[in-house]
């Protein structure tokens, strides 16, 4: 209970040190590894620090169980690594970044800590007031600011209905003994798909992406959207597992996840493809999450918690490999001062070998490359999908199938969108364009420690699947030792080993390695190919070049536009769903000028009339 009294203390007195950047970005560290340890103990002996009783029915309470441990032990990793990243690129900005750092992940650790619905509350208006005050640190970024604000308070409103009905039924707003109703959990699901950018509720995660400062971005798009998974298995844990809500999280995790990967293939901007990424592995988890609790509704329990524990491993790969590319990108972006992805080429030269290894290494995790992390979760789902013939419903079979071929689909895309964003900037044609010099001993520190837990949270991905608490899909069989195989279900139906793959990978690999690096000096190297047409000078491959077919293939889909500039051509996409917010802000703007006009006119009577009218309807939605 101490070690998360301390990560209170250091995040307040990291948030007061306003003269210090560094030491204030160095107390955010020391909290993150105080969260760290809180989350170990908390899994292995739950706590609570009592109840602050204000009146009947309003208690405040926090303490840990063994749902938010894991939720904090993820969330943990990624502020360390961002506060510890920030220690040097926090130089370029503001005394005030460090203290709306150290806020924000105060907000989220009292989200995941808090045993009742206030404090709840409290921490998620925190959380959002200063993701809001980070995003404004960059420039001209007011409009994508307010835009997430807008958003996260739509969030914040769905919150108080949910928790108001929580409270009319149980007299209670504490999370422990209560029942939710399916207000509670319909106002819930919306206010936390709202938080982790689910389809069509994503367009905030885009702009605020592009314009927020890079260390930002990483927290926007793992920890924060973290909030949102765990607000959804806390209001399940409050309200059981209903069947019309796993089939709802089903079809909106299926579109999302299509969706994200289908507009990151096309994305042009340095951190727009992975904010897009971020609403593929956002839809995925929902999707998984929902076939849990449609499993849990027919008594499936074998299949609803092997899918509980698959939402919890893509979860985990989700935050710590967006966390490790958003600060690799954002690292190249600082060098380089760029903006899009064929104008931050030669990052292995130009800026360092860490941060283009880094964004390798993300990209292979989010293309299932075997063993790392993003292996393991998508072969996770895809044994969860496969298992959806069990359920007895006919709806929920079908609805599992097809979301299954979205699914599918989305991990194609979303590898073939990585290839782009790696093979293009970290590994692509060297621009001779000479990097800055900025302070990064911090910044490679913390993506070397992500590197190393992305690719040993997969190699002893079974050790991981144990800290969980699921060791009973955990097996030996042939030459694999129990734990080190990882099976699907009970009979069983799918196994995996990625340690004893990764052994077999290398010791496989010894020979081809030490044959190339014998004849090295051999190897034939040609042009690439450009239909048999060699490139001219200062031509080289573009990221634009590389999605165009698709782009002309599906040009309904991404309103493709040839634009003219001179004697130049290039082609834009758009993300549809922003025309119909577009539209809904035209409406919006329309009826406040005329309820302006109306009530607003200068007489009294007017706004007695009003007031009256609102009192009225407050009062019969109280009763």
């Amino acid at each position: 209970m101490n070690f998360m009294y301390f990560t209170f203390l250091f995040f307040v007195f990291g948030a007061l040190i306003t003269f210090w950047k560094k030491t204030s970005y160095l107390m955010a560290t020391f909290a993150s590894v105080f969260a760290f340890i809180t989350s170990i103990v908390g899994l292995n002996a739950p706590f609570s620090s009592g109840m602050y009783k204000i009146f009947d029915g309003f208690e405040l309470s926090v303490g840990i169980d063994h749902t938010s441990s894991i939720f904090l032990l993820i969330a943990s990793i990624s502020w360390f690594a961002i506060a510890l990243y920030s220690i040097d690129y926090g130089v370029n900005y503001s005394k005030k970044m460090p203290i709306f750092l150290n806020a924000a992940f105060f907000g989220m650790f009292m989200v995941l800590t808090a045993k009742d619905a206030i404090t709840f509350m409290i921490g998620w208006e925190i959380a959002t007031i200063f993701s809001y005050l980070l995003i404004m640190e960059h420039k001209h970024s007011f409009k994508e600011a307010f835009e997430f604000l807008a958003f996260g308070e739509v969030s914040t409103i769905s919150l108080i209905i949910a928790f108001a009905s929580l409270y009319f039924k149980n007299h209670s707003l504490s999370f422990v003994g209560t029942h939710g109703t399916w207000l509670f959990l319909l106002m819930a699901t919306i206010a936390f798909m709202t938080k982790m950018g689910i389809f069509p509720l994503h367009t905030w995660l885009i702009g605020a992406h592009s314009r927020a400062p890079s260390n930002v971005s990483a927290f926007l798009s793992a920890p924060l959207t973290l909030m949102g998974v765990y607000g959804l298995v806390r209001a399940l844990s409050i309200s059981g597992q209903p069947e019309w809500w796993g089939i709802m999280a089903m079809i909106f995790g299926g579109i999302s996840a299509f969706w994200g990967a289908l507009q990151a293939v096309a994305a042009k901007g340095l951190k727009i493809l992975p904010a897009y990424s971020t609403i593929e592995n956002d839809g995925t988890i929902l999707a998984t999450l929902g076939l849990s609790i449609t499993a849990f509704a027919f008594q499936i329990n074998v299949l609803g918690e092997f899918a509980m524990l698959t939402t919890l491993i893509v979860t985990f790969s989700h935050v710590i490999t967006k966390t490790l590319l958003f600060l690799a990108v954002g690292h190249a972006k600082e060098a380089l001062n760029e903006e899009s992805i064929d104008d931050v080429r030669g990052v292995w030269k130009a800026v360092g070998k860490i941060p283009a290894f880094s964004m390798v290494i993300s990209a292979l995790s989010f293309s299932v490359f075997p063993p790392l992390i993003g292996y393991v979760a998508e072969w996770m789902t895809l044994e969860t999908l496969f298992q959806s013939y069990k359920i007895p419903s006919m709806t929920a079979r079908i609805t599992a199938a097809f979301i299954g071929i979205l699914l599918a689909l989305a991990m194609g895309m979303a590898a073939f969108s990585m290839i782009k964003l790696a093979g293009y900037t970290a590994l692509g044609y060297d621009h001779e364009k000479r990097a800055k010099k900025i302070p990064h001993f911090n910044m490679n520190l913390a993506e070397i420690i992500l590197i190393s837990v992305i690719a040993g949270a997969g190699f002893l991905s079974p050790l991981v699947v144990k800290l969980f608490g699921y060791k009973k899909f955990l097996f030996g069989l042939l030459g694999v030792p129990k734990p080190f195989l990882i099976v699907s279900s009970h009979p069983i139906f799918g196994v995996v080993s990625p340690t004893f793959l990764a052994i077999v990978a290398c010791v496989l690999g010894i020979f081809p390695a030490i044959f190339y690096l014998l004849k090295k000096k051999r190897v034939r190297r040609v042009d690439a190919w450009n239909g048999a047409i060699a490139l001219k000078e200062g031509e080289y491959f573009s990221a634009p070049a590389y999605s165009f077919t698709l782009e002309y293939i599906l040009r309904k889909v991404y309103a493709t536009k040839e634009i003219k500039s001179g004697n130049k051509r290039y082609v834009s996409v758009k993300d549809v769903i922003y025309d119909m917010y577009y539209g809904l802000n035209r409406a919006v703007k329309s009826i406040s000028n005329v309820l302006s006009a109306t009530l607003m006119n200068g007489h009294i009577y007017s706004y007695v009339l009003y007031t009256m009218i609102v009192f009225i309807f407050i009062f019969f939605i109280s009763r």
